[in-house]
């Protein structure tokens, strides 16, 4: 399994990219201030790491404190006049390894402090020391890297002898779509990358790196792979769904209806392709059938948030405010804390002469979701056009406050400036 790039900072500020040490042998130390092992381990490796380099093994001591905690480790390391190098781990690597070793092993479990990988000349992980690391054994380790499956099987068996069970499988799919869920998009990829490379046929695998590649918008990658999902499992209404987004996305809008149709037509209370469905076609000004398709989602799931919403939007798009009005508060019932629901329904009672409910919708927006843009913009207008300047001018300071290069505000904000 490689080990997940990285580039992290040392204590001077130095960038550290794990690619660059490929053709060395590497122990990755992930350690913390906190852990009193780690002290121990990290006056080994300060002991030993000079050596250990001249016979071609490095090692990098990556703490896990977090970034904000900087000066922190800076100040252990100067205490304890440490020269090994010492990186500063991000929340995101930091979280890529802890899934890493979660995933390594059959039994779930977060990583441990110290915990220790050493990585071969390939950047592959070939061992795993939990706990603190004794250096015989990883110099020793460092110069035997099994290169053999035969080796690798006698590396890890505990005792000698010959071994009969099955074959070896690790569950990449599983930590793939782990990665996935967390947003690690790239770990991701490598995973389902390596499922596919064992399991050519298998359609989920294609699917998750299809829909991984529409998220990095790979469009060309993604339809690749979202097709040959559905070749292995024509029934795939996810994949037909995320070709329609692929479609949509680089402008073939009749090719997209006929995706997200499909994917509806198999299974019509699939909400997911309807609601995309609708988008579409209200994009294209098809407001009737944007209504249509909402109110089969709907009859589908009545208490889906966002097809409530999207019905309100088309309604009020066509002019019929009530009905409009009960469908973006049957959303904000089904989900309180929606920014968007509530800034169109304070839209909504403004075009319908009812400023005191706008002004406190475009409030609760504002409490809801203090970086949300649109409800700053419609409080100073609506205030603004009450002649309440003043207060107009607070709002987008507050807005400008939070986005200090928002064109709108500031020009909103000079056209608010009295002479």
């Amino acid at each position: 399994m490689s080990a997940p790039e990285f580039t992290l900072p040392d204590l001077t500020g130095h960038g550290h990219t794990l690619s660059s040490y490929k053709g060395r042998r590497l122990l990755l130390n992930f350690w913390a201030t906190w852990s009193s092992p780690c002290e121990g381990e990290l006056r080994l490796l300060e002991e030993h790491h000079a050596r250990w380099a001249a016979q071609g093994l490095e090692v990098l001591a990556i703490s896990v404190n977090g970034p904000q905690e900087a000066e922190t480790i800076r100040a252990f390391a100067r205490a304890r006049r440490l020269t090994v190098a010492i990186l500063m781990a991000s929340e995101d690597v930091a979280g890529i390894y802890n899934l890493l070793y979660r995933y390594l092993f059959d039994r779930r479990r977060d990583l441990g402090i110290p915990t220790s990988f050493l990585v071969d000349e390939q950047g592959s992980i070939v061992k795993v020391y939990q706990g603190p690391i004794k250096p015989q054994n990883v110099l020793k380790d460092s110069g035997q890297i099994p290169r053999a499956a035969e080796q690798r099987l006698a590396k890890s068996l505990p005792f000698s002898g010959t071994y009969y069970g099955g074959e070896f499988y690790r569950n990449f799919f599983t930590q793939g779509v782990a990665f996935l869920q967390r947003g690690y998009l790239d770990e991701a990829q490598t995973s389902f990358k390596l499922v596919i490379h064992d399991h050519p046929d298998y359609p989920e695998a294609h699917y998750n790196l299809g829909t991984l590649y529409l998220q990095k918008h790979l469009l060309g990658d993604a339809r690749e792979h979202l097709r040959r999902a559905i070749q292995l499992r024509p029934d795939y209404i996810s994949a037909l769904n995320n070709l329609g987004l692929v479609a949509a996305e680089e402008g073939r809008a009749e090719e997209a209806v006929r995706y997200f149709q499909e994917a509806s037509r198999r299974n019509p209370n699939y909400t997911v392709a309807l609601q995309n469905l609708s988008t579409l076609y209200r994009q294209q000004g098809r407001l009737t059938e944007a209504q249509r398709v909402l109110e089969q989602a709907i009859q589908a799931d009545p208490d889906d948030a966002e097809a409530n919403y999207g019905l309100g939007i088309v309604l009020a798009q066509q002019g019929y405010a009530d009905r409009a009005r009960t469908y973006l508060q049957k959303a904000l019932k089904l989900r309180p804390e929606y920014p968007e629901a509530l800034n169109n329904l304070g839209v909504l009672y403004l075009r319908t002469g009812n400023s005191s409910e706008a002004l406190a919708t475009f409030k609760e927006c504002i409490r809801v979701s203090p970086s949300f843009d649109q409800p700053y913009l419609n409080l100073a207008r609506l205030f603004a056009a009450r002649g309440e300047q003043e207060k107009a001018r607070d709002v987008l300071q507050q807005l400008l406050d939070r986005h200090p290069d928002h064109q709108a505000a500031r020009e909103a904000l000079e056209q608010l400036r009295p002479f």
